[in-house]
């Protein structure tokens, strides 16, 4: 694995996917053990995202990544980074910036996301 392929999946695969409302594409990203961890505290598993991303009419308007950095360490990479997003869920528009951490894994030739956890940007 390599910064460059992180780099491309994270942003054009993941928030490639986020910003199409691509609920297929996303399924393939996230690994069968996939964990969101929300700035809340509040977890989901992989069937549990789609759902709610499908229940709620979410769509990203724009997603930002900045101060990326990736770390290899074998098969998997870590990604941190700060992110500003702006959303519509169920019809109410929201603007977001956290700080992230995205971990992926390689395994039989492909790239999945295995964590996602998001805290508030400092103040």
């Amino acid at each position: 694995m390599t910064t460059e392929e992180v780099s491309h999946t994270h942003r054009e695969g993941f928030y490639g996917a986020l910003r199409q409302n691509d609920l297929e594409k996303l399924s393939k990203i996230y690994s069968d053990d996939y964990m969101l961890v929300r700035p809340d505290g509040n977890t989901f598993s992989k069937a549990q995202i789609l759902e709610d991303l499908k229940a709620h009419a979410l769509s990203f308007k724009s997603i930002e990544l900045t101060n990326e950095n990736i770390r290899i360490h074998g098969s998997v990479g870590i990604l941190t980074g700060d992110s500003q997003i702006t959303t519509v869920r169920d019809g109410e528009e929201s603007n977001t910036g956290f700080r992230l951490v995205a971990v992926y894994s390689k395994q039989n030739g492909r790239i999945e996301l295995v964590h996602f956890q998001s805290s508030p940007l400092p103040r």
